[in-house]
């Protein structure tokens, strides 16, 4: 039926994405550490899928950015996101500049509100609720405040990211239906481009050209970080984006900070205590609670 499609297969679509995002940054810093903190390696794990999708952009005549200003400010406002995202996540603690990033729930709901005039359901306010309860048990107590608010240039770009990316699922919303294989190939390339002007700000990445790592190595982190990571991870965000509002987009994807959080902790070793664990279990309520208004209509009908 097309009322369940619109309902469940987009959603599960983003939830799928919570994976790659949430281990993201995983290859970034592989790629980083092998071009020795140049922006050249990143860049290129950028460009490499850009170019797949170039044919079908060019194919159109980038009519998709022309058509209305919505797919341009999709395609920007996306690629400072992952950028921010990305930098935050390569300059400082991967589970606070994740979780910083999720206060995108409350600005993708005010947004959808003023910009789409789309309502907000009671549901939704119990899980913005629980989300920001579980961010506020891993960050809130560090800064002597209720308020879990950024200690550092990196926490910084985590929230940014987050408000980046509500405008960005705002947009693809206004757009409707997204021509997903046209706009993979200028959300690339705005991020391609986004990433080298945040060289400007110190402590990034340098402009070095001298790589000292093996060719092989490289190549194939580049062709993972691509391939595996960033055409999945846009596609799917793009599909869902199609029919899943802003606000709902964003409480599935903290899922990712469970991930996100995990990840990190298992293989970079950063802290996960009990404060983790508790906040984790309140962002998956989260996630939860917005799915159980629908599941408990579909039991009850015949």
């Amino acid at each position: 039926m097309p009322g369940n499609r619109a309902i469940h297969l987009p959603s599960l679509a983003i939830l799928l994405t919570t994976v790659l995002w949430g281990t993201w940054w995983i290859p970034l810093r592989k790629l980083d550490q092998l071009g020795s903190g140049t922006i050249w390696l990143l860049v290129a794990g950028i460009m490499v899928p850009a170019l797949l999708f170039l044919p079908a952009f060019i194919a159109n005549g980038g009519r998709i950015l022309r058509r209305n200003r919505a797919t341009l400010y999709c395609a920007i406002f996306f690629a400072l996101a992952a950028t921010l995202y990305a930098e935050g996540a390569l300059r400082g603690n991967v589970a606070r500049v994740i979780l910083l990033f999720y206060l995108t729930t409350v600005w993708s709901t005010l947004l959808a509100r003023v910009m789409l005039k789309e309502p907000v359901t009671p549901a939704r306010l119990v899980s913005i609720a629980l989300g920001l309860t579980g961010m506020w048990i891993v960050l809130g107590s560090d800064n002597g405040g209720w308020i879990p608010t950024p200690n550092s240039v990196a926490e910084w770009m985590g929230l940014t990211a987050g408000l980046c990316w509500a405008l960005a699922m705002v947009y693809a919303r206004k757009i409707g239906d997204i021509p997903v294989a046209e706009m993979v190939f200028p959300i690339l390339a705005c991020f391609a481009v986004c990433m080298m002007l945040l060289t400007i700000i110190p402590g990034g990445r340098s402009w070095d050209l001298s790589i000292d790592a093996a060719v092989t190595s490289t190549l194939i982190w580049v062709l993972l970080i691509g391939l595996i990571w960033h055409i999945p991870a846009i596609a799917l965000t793009l599909y869902g984006a199609n029919d899943v509002e802003p606000g709902r987009i964003s409480i599935l994807l903290m899922m990712e900070v469970v991930i996100g959080v995990g990840s990190a902790a298992l293989l970079a070793n950063e802290v996960f205590g009990l404060r983790e664990f508790l906040g984790s279990v309140f962002i998956v309520s989260a996630s939860v609670t917005e799915f159980a208004p629908a599941l408990l209509r579909r039991q009850r009908t015949p």
